[in-house]
């Protein structure tokens, strides 16, 4: 997999498709998108985190790396989509690509947010930012 020296440039309709999908559903506390080598190319999060945007895509290349890698080991096959389940919520990784660069999208959500709508809405934003050219 190819290093990338520049993260690829944030787009009015990433920014809007990220927006939306946070006013849709309040209980969205982070979404994330970083290359696969870890550069950070949008990060919303809510106040009640404190997370550094370098700090989420080092995170999120981190576990789709791992993800990755299992999935080839064990399943011969490539990674998707990783879940992380907490008592508060659910951490979502999933592989995508943003503008030919391959990329992890990240969405946090809380617990109370059910995990078939974070999953339908996760899988359904990296369809869109795949679409971006």
């Amino acid at each position: 997999m190819p290093l990338f020296n520049k993260k690829p440039k944030v787009r009015p309709e990433l920014e809007q498709e990220i927006t939306q999908l946070c006013e849709q559903h309040n209980e969205i506390l982070l979404v994330s998108l970083c290359t696969t080598d870890g550069f950070s190319i949008k990060a919303v999060a809510a106040k009640s985190l404190k997370a550094e945007a370098d700090r989420l895509a080092a995170m999120s290349s981190t576990i789709a790396a791992l993800s990755d890698s299992s999935a080839k080991q064990v399943m011969k096959d490539d990674f998707t989509l990783t879940i992380v389940e907490t008592a508060s919520g659910n951490l979502l990784f999933i592989s995508t690509e943003y503008m030919g660069t391959p990329c992890v999208l990240t969405i946090a959500a809380k617990a109370n947010m059910p995990l078939a709508t974070v999953r339908f809405n996760t899988k359904r934003l990296s369809d869109k930012i795949k679409q971006m050219a």
